[in-house]
């Protein structure tokens, strides 16, 4: 059975962590489901993975939301399950400096089955990171996808959509708002509306 770890981690350590973050301006015409940062006074959080199946939401190496912008959370999990798949490795942190946010989600070993269809990736992660001068940032890596055993390449757009019988895979999906960013890398549905998957979703909101 995989044990899950929740850590308040080091300011320091985290610090030097997010100094990796190649950080990219994504525009505002995205739109997300919102299944990470939302409901807290900075809505800055990551999610690993998250799916929702006939209504029911499940949600692995989740952080929750920073309680103010000096908080700094972690989850980690080394193997998790969904109702339509798993993974391995599963990753979030988020980080409060004061004035800037930040998270970051990841995972590896992706495997899925939704919809009639199979969706499998190697490494998977998202960041997101916003300061209180108003900026916000984000940027994904998918790395090895393969859906319905055809091999997909991110174009490194946002919001770059591909549909496969009954489902849809978007990569790089982003909302931008006046209060912040939330980047998930990728997100996955049925055209039934009874699956929803989102692998690797961050969230900064302005301090």
């Amino acid at each position: 059975m995989s044990k899950t770890r929740y850590l308040r981690l080091s300011v320091v350590a985290l610090a030097i962590a997010v100094t990796a973050l190649v950080a990219m301006p994504w525009p505002a015409s995205a739109q997300l489901s919102g299944l990470a940062g939302t409901g807290s006074s900075t809505g800055t959080g990551a999610t690993a993975l998250a799916a929702t199946v006939l209504g029911n939401t499940t949600s692995l190496a989740s952080t929750g939301n920073l309680a103010d912008a000096y908080d700094v959370l972690g989850a980690e999990l080394d193997s998790g399950s969904i109702p339509v798949g798993s993974a391995e490795v599963l990753h979030a942190t988020a980080i409060g400096e004061g004035d800037y946010v930040s998270s970051e989600a990841s995972l590896a070993d992706l495997a899925l089955s939704a919809g009639g269809a199979t969706v499998t990736a190697a490494f998977v992660m998202a960041n997101a990171a916003a300061d209180s001068a108003g900026g916000t940032s984000g940027s994904t890596m998918v790395q090895g996808l393969v859906v319905n055993g055809v091999s997909i390449t991110p174009s490194g757009a946002a919001n770059q959509t591909i549909s496969l019988g009954a489902i849809q895979v978007v990569l790089n999906e982003v909302t931008q708002s006046a209060s912040g960013i939330t980047v998930n890398a990728l997100h996955i549905s049925t055209s039934d509306g009874f699956v929803d998957v989102v692998v690797a979703s961050a969230s900064a909101a302005i301090p």
